[in-house]
C-alpha cells in the first residue's frame, strides 16, 4: 500500500464506478496518512473540476444530461481539515473561517468507502449529509430533498436510501464518541505547503 507523505497533493474524486466517469475532482494537501487513517487540508483557492451540461433537480444542484465536460470550480471561504477512517462511508470536515481561523462548522460527508489511487482517493458522495455548529453538539441532515429526488427519479431504491440515513446515525454516534476534537482548533498548516492542484492525470479511471 503506498502512503502519502505530509505537504503531498492528492485528489479527491466522486467517480461513478460503474459507468467509469469521473464526476468531481478536488485537490486536497495530505496532512497525515496511515494505513487506517487519512487526514486532508483544503485552503481557499483551491481549484477543482466539476462535469458541466444541463443541471435539474432540487436547487438544480445535479447534471441531468451531461455533455461530456468539465469545468473549473474553486473552494471559497474555509479551510477545511477532512477526517477518513478506512472502510468508513463518511469522513468528517472541519471548516475554519479563512480570514480568521475559527471553527465555523463541522460536516459529516456521506460517501463510498475510499479506494486509494496513484493520484489520491476515489470515492463517490451519496447525497445526505449531516451538519452542526463549531462544537458539534446540533447535528442536523443536510440536502435530504436530494435523497428524495434520486429515489424518484429511480437513481436509487428506498432501501439504499435507507442505508444511507443509517450510516448518518452512525457516523453521528461514531464522532460523539471521539470527543471533542479540541486539539484540531489550533491546528495550522505548514507555511511552506502551497495550494494543492489538480493533477494532469485526473480524468484517468482505477480500479
Amino acid at each position: 500500500m503506498k502512503l502519502f507523505a505530509p505537504g503531498d497533493s492528492v485528489v479527491w474524486r466522486s467517480v461513478d464506478r460503474k459507468q467509469r466517469i469521473v464526476q468531481t475532482v478536488w485537490p486536497w494537501t495530505v496532512v497525515e496518512d496511515r494505513k487506517d487513517e487519512t487526514v486532508l487540508f483544503i485552503p481557499v483557492g483551491a481549484v477543482g473540476k466539476r462535469r458541466t451540461g444541463e443541471r435539474g433537480g432540487p436547487g438544480n444542484r445535479f447534471i441531468v444530461r451531461w455533455d461530456g465536460g468539465h469545468a473549473d470550480v474553486t473552494w471559497e471561504r474555509t479551510n477545511v481539515v477532512r477526517f477518513y477512517r478506512a472502510g468508513d462511508p463518511y469522513s468528517l470536515w472541519l471548516a475554519f473561517d479563512a480570514p480568521t481561523w475559527d471553527l465555523a462548522w463541522r460536516y459529516i460527508n456521506l460517501e463510498d468507502p475510499w479506494l486509494r489511487t496513484a493520484i489520491g482517493f476515489d470515492s463517490r458522495d451519496v447525497y445526505l449529509d449531516l451538519v452542526a455548529g463549531p462544537d458539534g453538539d446540533d447535528w442536523q441532515w443536510k440536502d435530504e430533498d436530494e435523497l428524495a429526488w434520486v429515489v424518484e427519479q429511480g437513481r436509487i431504491d428506498a432501501a439504499r436510501a435507507l442505508q444511507i440515513r443509517g450510516d448518518g446515525e452512525r457516523a453521528v454516534k461514531a464522532i460523539r464518541e471521539l470527543g471533542s476534537l479540541d486539539q484540531w482548533r489550533t491546528w495550522r498548516p505548514d507555511p511552506g505547503w502551497r495550494v494543492p492542484t489538480v493533477p494532469a492525470r485526473w480524468r484517468e479511471y482505477e480500479l
